[in-house]
């Protein structure tokens, strides 16, 4: 007897679910990591936004590092406005983060995450960002805290996006305190100089459990339609 195939959740950037088997797994750990300014917000924004308003799935996106207002404004301004019928909602932990001093504050954002669940039922989750989570939370045992925090996640049965910033230069890891074995998928932005002048965001799977995916990088791309991809130019 076959099993079921796996739920998948669109990404909604046009060329690159073909090249992820169809989409993210239920279920699924993400990070999507990379530097600063390689769209990783709006990237895992419009994949809240999109399966809100095209599939009817309630999604949570909790903001650590900039407020409510700020967040919805930038993304309207990246397009990503209109009725999503209250199924997708900004979580501004800012108060949160200004008594942070309190030993019990990852306790706290843990109850605020559950709380939503509760009264939202929410299938995806959004956390920006692991590293502002990291700081916040002054873990004792960082690795049994961050696997603790993991299995966690996984308990509530949803699909979690979390963004990780990344260094500019040589890396090793995706995520903080060498995570990365944790997680069921990443996904990498970057920004690669081409010729003299032209600078290209990219876009790769790296890893996605569960799923024949490509490994090539895909130039990222913005337009009013939407994020789609293209074969990436090499750089020289």
């Amino acid at each position: 007897m076959e099993s079921e195939p796996l739920r998948r959740y669109k990404t909604y950037v046009s060329g690159f679910d073909e090249n992820i088997g169809g989409g993210i797994p239920h279920g699924h750990i993400v990070f999507i990591a990379g530097v600063t300014g390689s769209m990783k917000s709006s990237l895992a924004y419009s994949i809240l936004f999109n399966n809100a308003k095209i599939e009817g799935v309630n999604g949570l996106y909790i903001s650590l590092e900039q407020s409510k207002t700020t967040l919805v404004r930038q993304m309207e301004g990246m397009g990503f406005n209109g009725e999503t019928l209250g199924r997708l909602e900004v979580l501004d932990l800012g108060e949160i983060r200004l008594s942070s001093e309190s030993p019990d504050w990852f306790d706290t954002f843990r109850f605020a995450v559950a709380e939503t669940k509760r009264r939202l039922n929410y299938e995806m989750l959004i956390i920006d960002s692991l590293g502002a989570l990291q700081i916040m939370s002054r873990f004792q045992s960082p690795r049994e805290d961050i696997f603790r925090f993991f299995e966690w996640l996984r308990s509530l049965k949803i699909t979690t996006f979390i963004i990780s910033e990344m260094p500019v230069g040589p890396y090793s890891c995706y995520g903080n305190m060498d995570t990365d074995f944790l997680s069921d998928g990443i996904i990498h932005m970057s920004l690669a100089q081409v010729g003299d002048t032209e600078v290209h965001r990219r876009i790769r799977c790296v890893k996605m459990r569960d799923t024949d995916h490509a490994n090539s990088y895909f130039s990222f791309l913005k337009s009013k339609s939407g994020f789609s991809v293209t074969r990436a130019i090499s750089e020289f």
